[in-house]
Formats: C-alpha cells, sequence, structure tokens
C-alpha cells in the first residue's frame, strides 16, 4: 500500500486541489475543501497547490481547469472532478473511496 505522509502522519487518501488566483469559482471552492480539511483532518491529506504556480505539476496531472479536484488512493488517481464540486457530492466522493 502507498500512503502520503505529512508530519508523520499517514493517509491512504489524498485530494489534490488546483486553484488559481483570479479563478472566481475557486474562491467558492476553497471554503469547502478547508471544511472537508477540518472534518476529515485524520483520514485524508488535503494539498492546496496553484495551478499557474505548478505548471509542471498540473501538466503532469493534465490539469486544463480550475478548480480541479484528483482524489488519489494508494497512489493512484482514482477520481478527477475538473470543475466545481459542492459539498455533498465531494464527501459521498471521499466516504466512497475510504
Amino acid at each position: 500500500m502507498m500512503y502520503s505522509s505529512i508530519a508523520g502522519k499517514e493517509f491512504l487518501l489524498t485530494l489534490m486541489y488546483f486553484e488559481n488566483d483570479w479563478c472566481a469559482q475557486c474562491y467558492t471552492q476553497r471554503p469547502i475543501i478547508k471544511k472537508i480539511k477540518e472534518e476529515y483532518q485524520n483520514e485524508l491529506n488535503i494539498e492546496f497547490i496553484n495551478a499557474e504556480e505548478n505548471a509542471k505539476l498540473a501538466n503532469e496531472y493534465d490539469i486544463r481547469s480550475a478548480p480541479s479536484l484528483l482524489l488519489l488512493k494508494d497512489g493512484e488517481v482514482v477520481e478527477r472532478v475538473p470543475k466545481f464540486i459542492d459539498e455533498e457530492k465531494l464527501e459521498i466522493l471521499i466516504r466512497y473511496y475510504l
């Protein structure tokens, strides 16, 4: 099994959240992602990534729009959401993989 590790914590599930500073939908999505991060802090690693500042990483994951979310389990992308997603749908998606 592959894990994402931050400060000694290991997670089976990682959410990569790609955003841009100028993106209006990103400003709406960000508070939802922050809330999810608090609620699932012991089960889910969330990475906030500025797609413009991290263009190489965004290209590696074929990110073409913002906001975009990638859900990785055991180091592999299992879900890709290339648009805004509401909190309820995001929680359903996360719970499915936990």
